[in-house]
């Protein structure tokens, strides 16, 4: 990862904001996701137990189902660890191929996220 500076980040979320978070509202007549919060232990708990074949995270975004208990069709984000593939630099995941998948049970499952904003806006 390399760091980005605070205007630049604010300008990403609010560009984001005026382009894909606008249409998915229009077009799904929701008010999505903008951001996702986790907390620091539960994501020290995650890294800490990733297998030793773990090369990385992916995060692939999704949308909650309408049942979901706080987020009902809301974007979010699952949280899955890489391993190593056949090219160079290449890390596939377990959402991506079922030979990665069958490795879950080691500990490359995926995770879903905290709570999503909206709705659980508090600072």
């Amino acid at each position: 990862m390399e760091p980005i500076d605070l205007k630049t980040a604010r300008e990403m979320v609010a560009r984001y904001k005026e382009t894909r978070k606008a249409v998915i509202d229009k077009h799904h007549e929701v008010n999505d996701t903008e951001s996702t919060w986790i907390s620091i232990d539960k994501l020290k708990e995650f890294v800490n137990n990733l297998p030793s074949e773990a090369t990385g995270v992916r995060l692939h975004f999704g949308v909650h189902d309408a049942d979901h208990s706080n987020a009902p069709h809301q974007t979010s984000v699952a949280i899955v660890p890489t391993v190593a593939g056949a090219g160079v630099d290449e890390h596939i995941d377990a959402i991506q191929s079922d030979l990665v998948a069958n490795l879950a049970v080691s500990g490359l499952a995926a995770v879903g996220t905290g709570k999503e904003c909206p709705p659980m806006c508090k600072a």
